[in-house]
């Protein structure tokens, strides 16, 4: 055969190819109206536990292979799945295809794509999810086992952009699905890029695999979520590189008909975390353990410019009762929590709750040298937060407590207290002031370095036995006997009831009251001494002051690094009765001043001897 007589037979062939392709496709095109199969698939659909409505028309594909295109097509599982796309187009096999007289269930596909697509996952006992503008895309499509690659991007969380690759492996047996793989995960949501894999069985009843994510800055997740989760508000911190830095691993283990697993490690900001969760599905409980050596807390304060209002970071305690609409608990355990001027030892809280309302039934932990241990409750459904606190304090130092408050401390002591105290605020000033509630409290040997009571009663005695006082070298401060009182929180102020106290002969009991907010003090205290001497080393006391109460008014603010702006004096009323038979007679009669410029005089000696 010459190459003139080949050409013409090749040439003769593919004419004859290309008019069978026409003709079948011609065939195809006219002898099978694909409308007519909208019933088949919706049926074969329904065998298979999905609705699936096709209001758009069905149309030939043929090229560059053959198949569907489906126009306006909505599906949903009948529990938490449901959606819809724009177009979704099938491809197959010429050799399928030319047999679809043995029923579109035996239909095998190679691809498939979805376009303008949209998803809402909607679970019983969850937060739901909305995909918006999905583009998939599938080749090499095989329910055998064998693997194929899928394409998907999407926009989710009012218009964050998803996208996932993987490959994954199906394989069917009927109408069950024995296998579902996703292996070589790479899923990107704006800057968080999470990796791993994932095995199914049982119609994905039972799952296991492992996650991890790249290094992200959950400060700026947060603020680009809060639109759609008002949760999830960006704090502003002390540190401003704080929660830029997070990741998270964790391998799994889902069975739906028992119990779920997941176990992992958080790296936040450096600092590294245990994480174990435990999902119980027959009983609807999630619970989460977390433990950790450190967690700089100080870094996370609200910082200077942010008026306090750090109401995001409630949000990593909630997240786990936000996701999880069930019964749920988080238990913690840190070996050391840090601040600035202070750190807390061997932390650990139990916590259970539902959505935004959680309980701690249990705190504990050691500060100050001391322990303390509480109950709580905190209610987070409205825009500002209420809470209900019982803690027990045993052995806090109160000079390391002051001291970490800010300032140089003018007491030190050790206290025990039982409390019931309630809130509500956004913020830290806010909280101060809505204060309320009651407890009872003990010093143990309480020390107040802002003055020498001893010698200011002492002072007050000389001027009302009308005698000088010896002179006298008394030491800085006082040293009480163990104190104890009862107190009420009302109005940013912290009332003292009855308590009582003494240092040497003296005793000492009285109210008092305490500005939060402006940080300010004011204790009004009786002095009274049966015996003749203040203490060994103080003053005698005139017969006629003894056993009797002398009122004394002490004034001052918290964080005063010179108690010069202190001042502890005996109640006036009292200067002015005991006075008038005593030192204001002898004034009086000897100086020739009138009874009211003496007794001018007396006060203005009185305020500038007890002045301190």
């Amino acid at each position: 055969m010459n190459v003139k007589n080949l050409i013409k037979w090749l040439t003769t062939c593919l004419i004859a190819v290309v008019t069978l392709m026409s003709a079948a496709i011609l065939y195809l095109s006219f002898a099978v109206d694909l409308n007519s199969y909208k019933t088949d698939i919706e049926s074969v659909a329904r065998q298979q536990g999905w609705d699936i409505s096709i209001e758009g028309d069905l149309a030939w594909q043929f090229f560059p292979k053959p198949g569907l295109s489906i126009a306006d097509i909505t599906a949903s599982d009948q529990t938490a799945l449901s959606g819809s796309a724009d177009q979704l187009i099938l491809a197959t096999y010429w050799t399928q295809l030319l047999s679809l007289s043995g029923g579109i269930e035996q239909l095998q596909l190679d691809s498939l794509h979805i376009e303008g697509g949209s998803l809402q996952w909607s679970p019983a006992n969850s937060l739901g999810l909305q995909f918006d503008n999905i583009q998939l895309s599938t080749k090499n499509l095989s329910v055998q086992g064998k693997s194929f690659p899928l394409s998907v991007s999407a926009k989710i969380l009012g218009g964050r952009n998803l996208s996932v690759e993987t490959e994954v492996a199906v394989k069917l047996d009927g109408q069950n699905m024995r296998q579902l793989n996703l292996v070589d995960l790479e899923l990107n949501l704006d800057s968080l890029r999470l990796s791993g894999e994932l095995r199914t069985s049982d119609n994905g009843s039972f799952m296991q695999g492992n996650l991890k994510t790249n290094s992200f800055d959950l400060k700026q997740l947060m603020a680009s979520l809060q639109a759609e989760i008002p949760l999830l508000t960006a704090p502003k911190t002390v540190l401003q590189s704080a929660l830029t830095q997070l990741s998270l691993t964790t391998s799994f283990s889902v069975d739906t008909q028992a119990a779920s697993k997941f176990t992992g490690e958080i790296n936040l900001d450096g600092q590294i975390f245990g994480l174990d969760v435990t999902l119980d599905h027959p009983t609807n409980n999630l619970t989460t353990l977390v433990s950790g050596d450190i967690l700089r807390a100080g870094h996370y304060l609200p910082a200077a410019n942010s008026g306090g209002n750090n109401t995001g970071l409630f949000a990593p305690l909630a997240i786990p009762f936000a996701l999880w609409q069930g019964s749920s608990q988080v238990e913690v355990n840190l070996n050391r929590v840090e601040f600035k001027d202070f750190n807390i030892e061997n932390f650990y809280s139990n916590v259970f709750g539902n959505q935004r309302v959680l309980r701690m039934t249990s705190l504990n932990a050691d500060l100050f040298a001391g322990q303390i241990n509480a109950i709580a409750k905190l209610d987070m459904r409205s825009a500002k937060p209420s809470f209900n606190l019982q803690p027990s304090l045993y052995n806090i130092d109160l000079n390391k407590v002051l001291s970490a408050l800010g300032g140089e401390s003018i007491v030190a002591g050790r206290l025990n207290m039982d409390a019931n105290i309630q809130g509500v605020g956004a913020n830290l000033g806010e909280i101060i002031r809505s204060l309320s509630g009651a407890g009872k409290f003990q010093v143990i040997e309480p020390i107040y370095k802002g003055l020498n009571i001893e010698q200011s009663f002492c002072n007050a005695a000389a001027l009302l036995s009308a005698r000088a006082q010896a002179a006298q070298n008394w030491p800085q401060g006082t040293e009480f006997n163990n104190l104890q009182g009862s107190f009420q929180l009302s109005g940013g102020k912290l009332l003292l009831n009855d308590y009582s106290t003494g240092t040497g002969n003296l005793e000492i009991m009285g109210r008092g009251s305490v500005n939060l907010v402006k940080r300010q003090y004011q204790i009004n205290a009786s002095a009274r001494v049966d015996q003749a001497v203040t203490s060994p080393t103080g003053c005698s006391v005139n017969q006629r002051l003894q056993n009797r109460q002398i009122p004394f008014i002490c004034k001052g603010a918290f964080g005063q690094s010179n108690p010069g702006g202190l001042s502890c004096n005996p109640d006036e009323q009292l200067l002015r009765d005991l006075l008038k038979n005593t030192a204001l007679e002898k004034l009086f009669g000897n100086s020739g001043l009138q009874q009211q410029d003496a007794t001018d005089s007396v006060k203005g000696f009185i305020s500038e001897l007890l002045k301190r």
